[in-house]
Order: structure tokens, then C-alpha cells, then sequence
């Protein structure tokens, strides 16, 4: 038997008020139950999603409900995530929170963000191990007008939209979709993905509150997600160089690429974190330098080309930087 949650719950009801549905019947007619276990992380599976949207279709709703679904959106269910958007100090901080979408929305919907130049991607993908509901319309349709949602919460007014693209052909008229989403909509294009001005990410959001945004962050990955391990971009950097200690002489451009990352996007990520590049470089750099003095009895010439340096001297003057003293001054004291 399904259940369905209060969040997911207080969305659907304000969906079917706004598109004249009756949904006490619906939830009848599929025996869906409510959860009073209070768990958030529990889920419609997608098959109850596209029982539930033909149940609906069949009542003939006077708004294309997907759409409406989407819009309506609880977000005061979570209001740890509110937090997190509205005190974002640039789009990019607050698009974070795309990240955790398979544990804080649904485990079956992924979001891929992508740069493609003058432009940025946000790809959303629909997983079912089954094959069955593989990018389910109506699903997909509801995730994306949830994503608006989120950035009109985000900044009001703002321009940030271009388009938004579907892979499947339209399942109304498509004054419905303008309607709702007010931007240009393309059907049966490669990708469900909406579409936004690269450069509008990284411009400052007036009311953003760093304290509270992090702060938000912490209760989310601690109350919400708390078996998820927090996997920054600075995590995966700092653990991919320390595997390959190769890479601490190459170009930002040779860490993109492993990552599957554009440089220009990883530079942005990594700026919505409040890092660069350079610092995880030294960060790693002043670490390693650190074990390899206490734990080896490797020359300090050896040490410098490990860790990417071009001389000895170069190295020299980065630990003293760091440390206050020599290379050689660090080890005497050990």
C-alpha cells in the first residue's frame, strides 16, 4: 500500500484546489494512506505518481496539473530549506541545495548541471531502476515547475530564465505551459532541462545572510541528511590530489576534466563554497609538505617536486608562509 506524507500531502491538496479536483477521491481510488510516521524522506514511488496523474487527467482538472503541482510546492514544510535559499548570497550558493534532491525531494530525481558557454543547464533526470517510468512526463513536468518555484523564492522578478526544454511532445495545449511557467517552452527536444544566462548565477542577491545560510546548511545536512556524508567540491579536489599527487603540478583545466566539470563551472562552484583553487592547491600542498617531513626521510629537492614545485627554493618560500620557519627548520624539530 502507498502512503503519502504531510509535505507531499499539503502540496497536493493546494494543487487540486487550484484545478477544481476532488483529490479525497482520488487518494480512494488508488488506497493511498497517510504517512503518520512523520519520516520526510519517505516517497510515492513513481508508478503511484503516474497512477495518480491519469487519475487526475481523468477528472478533468481546468489547469494542466502537473504544472500546478509543481507550483505548489511546500516549501514551509521544510523550512530549513527556505533558510537556505532565500539568505543565498548569489543563485549559484543557493542552487546547492540541487545536490541533496534525491534524499530532501524524491530518490528517483536527479538534477545535472551543465555549462554550455553564454549558458548554464540545469538537466533534470528521472531514474527507475525498472525501466518503467524512465523520465516520467508528468513527473518531470511537476520537478520543473518546482525549480521555478524555487528560483522565483530565490529572486523575484529576477531574469535568470531563457527556456525550458522537454523531451516529450506536449500533453496539453501549449498555452497551458506559458500559462504557469511564463517562458519559452520547447517540446521533444534532447534533454528536460531549463535553461538560464550563465552569467546571471554569480551576481549578488540582495538580502543574502551568509551566518544564516550556513547555518541552515548545517541543520539540513545534520537534521534532514544525516546519513549523507557532506561532499563538497573542496572535498573531491582535495581527495583527488592527494590520490594523484601528479596532478599538484597540472592546470585547473586537468582537474575539470576528471571531474567532468567545465573549468569555468568548477571555478563558480568552487566560489559558492568560498574557496578557489589556489587555496585547496596550498592547503593540500602545506599538508602533505607537513607529513612527508615528519614521515620520511626523503630530501627536501624530493619533497618540492612531489608536491609540484619547479625548485627548491619555490617550496622553501611557501612553507615559510605557512609555517613560519624553513623546510628544514620544521624537520629539526620533529
Amino acid at each position: 500500500m502507498e502512503t503519502i506524507n504531510f509535505q507531499m500531502l499539503a502540496s497536493l491538496a493546494n494543487a487540486a484546489r487550484r484545478c477544481d479536483i476532488d483529490l479525497n477521491s482520488v487518494m480512494q481510488e488508488l488506497k493511498l494512506e497517510i504517512d503518520m510516521s512523520g519520516d520526510p524522506r519517505r516517497r510515492m514511488s513513481l508508478s503511484c505518481f503516474s497512477s495518480l496523474f491519469s487519475a487526475v487527467e481523468a477528472r478533468k482538472p481546468s489547469q494542466h496539473f502537473p504544472l500546478v503541482f509543481g507550483d505548489s510546492f511546500n516549501f514551509d514544510g521544510l523550512p530549513e530549506l527556505a533558510t537556505f535559499v532565500t539568505s543565498a548570497s548569489t543563485p549559484q550558493e543557493a542552487m546547492r541545495v540541487l545536490d541533496w534532491s534525491p534524499k530532501l525531494l524524491h530518490p528517483n530525481l536527479h538534477f545535472i548541471t551543465l555549462d554550455l558557454g553564454d549558458e548554464a543547464a540545469l538537466e533534470i533526470k528521472v531514474s527507475d531502476p525498472e525501466g518503467v517510468n524512465e523520465d516520467l512526463p508528468g513527473f518531470v513536468e511537476a520537478s520543473m515547475s518546482a525549480v521555478l518555484k524555487f528560483i522565483h523564492l530565490l529572486s523575484p522578478g529576477s531574469h535568470l530564465i531563457k527556456r525550458i526544454e522537454f523531451r516529450h511532445a506536449p500533453l496539453t495545449l501549449e498555452s497551458a505551459y506559458q500559462e504557469v511557467l511564463k517562458t519559452t517552452v520547447l517540446f521533444q527536444q534532447a534533454h528536460n532541462r531549463l535553461v538560464v544566462d550563465s552569467s546571471a548565477l554569480d551576481l549578488p542577491l540582495p538580502g543574502g545572510i551568509p551566518s544564516a545560510h550556513h547555518k541552515a546548511q548545517a541543520v539540513i545536512l545534520n537534521r534532514l541528511l544525516p546519513d549523507v556524508e557532506e561532499q563538497t567540491l573542496e572535498k573531491q579536489i582535495k581527495r583527488l590530489l592527494k590520490s594523484r599527487l601528479s596532478m599538484l603540478s597540472e592546470p585547473i583545466q586537468t582537474i575539470a576534466d576528471v571531474l567532468h566539470i567545465h573549468p569555468r563551472t568548477l571555478q563558480r562552484r568552487l566560489k559558492s563554497e568560498g574557496k578557489s583553487y589556489a587555496e585547496i592547491l596550498g592547503d593540500v600542498r602545506h599538508e602533505l609538505a607537513c607529513e612527508m617531513l615528519k614521515g620520511s626521510v626523503l630530501d627536501i629537492e624530493t619533497i618540492a617536486a612531489n608536491l609540484g614545485y619547479s625548485d627548491r627554493r619555490s617550496f622553501t618560500s611557501a612553507f615559510l608562509k605557512w609555517q613560519g620557519i624553513s623546510p628544514r627548520e620544521f624537520r629539526n624539530q620533529q
